[in-house]
């Protein structure tokens, strides 16, 4: 059914006059659907999952009782917005919502004063001894712990789980702004002003209209106006010495590629590897992800097995690689300045040649 089937079949059902307003929509549009539009809103087919994902973001903002029209072959069925979150449709619908006939719920502020007092009261005399005697080192461990807990959440697809993750992940953030502000450094609104005009300020594109650099979309205008905004010498600067190896090379790869810089990674021993007589790269090729994934994680579980023969400790090889990367970077860098070069100024093409001559000679 095209746009001008559904509009003459909801013009014959009484529900649109040639003179109203309407938004038509795939169902796998909902994610990016503004539920505020002030005219009809028509959702074609939506699959199962997109209808719940309506219903979900709908209720968020209104009342239980909205008004909710499914349209499939010639009926009509009338539900609120509450009972289509719990519908089972068995055949393909129209979805109709008209946000006019909707009532709002009330706002509910958002707010962290409670959690905020909570920690306070535990921090405080008579609060938690456990609680009292922790510093921001001794949090590290449960901040990575919260942190991957969240991942496993999200790897799982439980969205319970999820916002309970996230809640404890939260209160860690809480629990560190807490000991700041006890120690006269700042506070969790300072935290949350300090990363609302970070993100503003490396996102022109969106919230200075006027702008007319073309580049400050990309990964690489990002990198650049965030070495300008932290004043880096370096690159590589800032990149945290202690993650986890594998981690650690893929953030000095990301940040080294942005900078149109993806030939500087070449180790020279790639070609080397194969495995059944098969370049690896050719191993991996796959038209769906997940499978390339597989194979890519195959690789690497063979490739441990193959260095814990050896002797050889995967974690540490890769992290002394690494660092060794980013200190020769470093010295890279360094001497460019010297001879009157700067990283960012120079051609892919020439930073590369200067590479190869500094990489030969120390």
């Amino acid at each position: 059914m095209n746009t001008e089937d559904i509009l003459t079949y909801l013009e014959g059902k009484g529900l649109l006059s040639p003179q109203d307003s309407f938004t038509i929509v795939k169902g796998e549009e909902i994610p990016f659907l503004s539920l505020n539009m002030p005219h009809l809103l028509v959702i074609i087919h939506p699959t199962p999952e997109e209808a719940a994902l309506f219903a979900r973001r709908a209720l968020a903002i209104y009342e239980d009782e909205a008004p909710v029209l499914l349209l499939a072959h010639g009926n009509i069925l009338r539900l609120s917005l509450e009972e289509f979150s719990h519908y089972e449709a068995k055949d393909d619908f129209l979805l109709l919502f008209d946000s006019r006939k909707a009532e709002k719920r009330r706002p509910v502020p958002f707010s962290l004063s409670d959690l905020k007092g909570t920690m306070h009261t535990l921090l405080a005399p008579g609060g938690c001894p456990w609680d009292r005697k922790q510093d921001h080192r001794s949090l590290c461990t449960y901040l990575i712990q919260e942190t991957a807990e969240v991942i496993d959440a999200i790897d799982h697809d439980d969205m319970d789980n999820l916002k309970e993750e996230l809640g404890d992940l939260l209160f860690q953030v809480v629990f560190h702004a807490t000991l700041a502000e006890k120690e006269g450094y700042f506070t969790m609104q300072d935290v949350e002003d300090g990363v609302n005009r970070k993100m503003i300020r490396r996102h022109p594109f969106v919230f200075d209209k006027d702008t007319s650099d073309s580049s400050v979309s990309t990964p690489e205008g990002w990198e650049k106006r965030k070495r300008i905004e932290k004043n880096r010498k370096y690159l590589l600067s800032g990149v945290p010495k202690c993650l986890p190896s594998l981690l650690l090379a893929c953030i000095i790869q990301k940040k080294v590629g942005s900078s149109g810089l993806q030939d500087l990674l070449n180790s020279g021993e790639q070609a080397r590897y194969e495995r059944n007589g098969i370049p690896l790269s050719s191993c991996l090729k796959s038209d769906r992800v997940a499978e390339k994934e597989k194979k890519a994680g195959a690789l690497l579980f063979d490739f441990v097995r193959i260095l814990r023969e050896e002797g050889i400790d995967p974690e540490l090889a890769l992290h002394r690689y690494s660092l060794d990367f980013m200190e020769k970077f470093h010295g890279f860098e360094e001497t460019l300045e010297k001879e009157g070069h700067r990283l960012t100024d120079t051609e892919p093409e020439k930073a590369l040649q200067l590479w190869k001559e500094y990489v030969s000679t120390h």
